[in-house]
C-alpha cells in the first residue's frame, strides 16, 4: 500500500531525492574551491536566508555552539541587523538565488562594506557576485529548496572551515554519511516506524516542543516540513519558555474539540532543570490523554545525533503527506 500510494502522490521523485540526502553531503564537502578572505578581525558573523536556506545557519549554530569565538545570527529579513559593520562576515544564502529578502540582505551588507560571501546554485545573487567579485559557493543543484539542507548545511559547514572558523572532522563527517545512507534504506521499507508515526498523526495537529540552544533548531525544521511536506499546519515553542507562558493553554485543552499531537525533541546534553521541566509537561499532557512522540537519537556524539533526528523528522513530514493523500508538489512560493 505505501509503495502505491508513493508512485501516485510523489510524481517528481522525491522518495528518492530524500532517501539520496548523503549524496548532498558528500559533494558539499568536496575540496574543490579555494576561497581567498581575511577573517582574522571579524567580531560577528550574519548568514541570512530564509526557509530551507536560513535552517542551515540554525542548525549551524547548534553544531558550533562549542566552538565559535564570534557571535553568529541568523538573518530572516530585508537589509541586515543594526550591529552589521565591516567587521562583520556576511553569509548570504539563498538556494535558488532568487530569494528577495536575501537580495536585499546583499545589497545592504554591500553598501556598510561588510565581508560577503554567497552560497546559492545560481540566479540573481550568483550573477551579482560575480559582477562584484564577492565569492560565491556552488550548492548541489536540481532539488526543491526544502529538501536542499543537506547541501546548504554542509557547504556552509566547510566554507567556515576553509576560512578557519570551525574545525572540520573527517571521521565524524564520515560517520554522518554512514548513518543517513543506512537509515534512508531503513525509513524507506514498508512498514518503517516514520511512516507509522506518520500514520498516527494523521488529521491530529502536530505541537512539537525542543529545548532552547540544544534541539531547537530541529523543532524549527520539524515545524517547517510538516508545514511544506506533510501541507499541514504545526506548531513549535521552545523549553524552558513554553513552561511561562504556553503551559498555561492546556488548561483549557478539549474545550473546543482540539485534536493535539505532541512530539518532545530530546537530547542527553539538556540542562537537568529543562528535563524535569519536560517530565513535568508529559504528566500533564498524560493526564489530558495526549500523545506524545520522544525523538531521540543515541550516537555517540551531539553532531550526529543533531543529524540522525533531523533526518527522522523530515521522514516523517515526507509520510504525513503520503497518508493523508497529498500530493508532493512544489511549494507555491518558495524561493529560499
Amino acid at each position: 500500500m505505501m509503495i502505491e500510494l508513493i508512485k501516485k502522490l510523489d510524481p517528481t521523485g522525491q522518495f528518492e531525492v530524500l532517501k539520496n540526502s548523503y549524496l548532498q553531503i558528500e559533494d558539499a564537502l568536496k575540496n574543490d574551491y579555494i576561497i581567498d578572505l581575511d577573517v582574522s578581525g571579524i567580531k560577528n558573523i550574519v548568514i541570512s536566508g530564509l526557509g530551507g536556506s536560513a535552517i542551515a545557519g540554525d542548525v549551524f549554530s547548534l553544531w558550533a555552539k562549542d566552538e565559535l569565538k564570534v557571535p553568529l545570527f541568523v538573518n530572516r529579513n530585508y537589509g541586515v541587523p543594526g550591529f552589521t559593520s565591516k567587521d562583520t562576515l556576511v553569509i548570504l544564502s539563498s538556494y535558488s538565488g532568487e530569494t528577495e529578502e536575501t537580495l536585499s540582505a546583499y545589497a545592504a551588507a554591500g553598501e556598510i562594506g561588510a565581508l560577503r560571501v554567497c552560497l546559492t546554485t545560481g540566479g540573481t545573487l550568483k550573477a551579482l557576485a560575480d559582477t562584484d567579485g564577492v565569492p560565491a559557493i556552488n550548492m548541489m543543484p536540481g532539488f526543491q529548496p526544502r529538501y536542499a539542507l543537506y547541501t546548504s548545511f554542509f557547504t556552509l559547514l566547510n566554507l567556515f572551515s576553509k576560512l578557519g572558523l570551525a574545525e572540520r572532522d573527517g571521521q565524524l563527517l564520515d560517520r554522518i554519511v554512514e548513518r543517513i545512507k543506512l537509515k534512508g534504506e531503513q525509513l524507506s521499507e514498508a512498514g518503517n516506524i516514520a511512516y507509522e508515526i506518520a500514520t498516527q498523526v494523521n488529521g491530529k495537529l502536530p505541537i512539537i516542543y525542543s529545548a532552547t540552544g540544544v534541539t531547537d533548531s530541529i523543532g524549527t525544521r520539524f515545524k517547517g516540513q510538516f508545514n511544506e511536506n506533510g501541507k499541514t499546519h504545526a506548531f513549535h515553542n521552545v523549553l524552558p519558555e513554553m513552561n511561562h507562558n504556553e503551559i498555561i493553554g492546556w488548561e483549557t485543552y478539549g474545550a473546543i474539540k482540539e485534536s493535539f499531537f505532541v512530539f518532545e525533541v530530546l537530547d542527553e546534553t539538556i540542562h537537568p532543570q529543562i528535563k524535569k521541566r519536560f517530565e513535568v509537561v508529559n504528566e500533564i499532557l498524560a493526564k489530558l490523554n495526549v500523545p506524545v512522540v520522544k525523538i531521540q537519537s543515541s550516537l555517540e556524539t551531539y553532531q550526529e545525533r543533531l543529524w540522525d533526528m533531523i533526518y527522522y523528522v523530515d521522514w516523517i513530514t515526507y509520510y504525513r503527506a503520503i497518508v493523508w493523500g497529498k500530493i508532493l508538489s512544489r511549494s507555491i512560493i518558495s524561493t529560499c
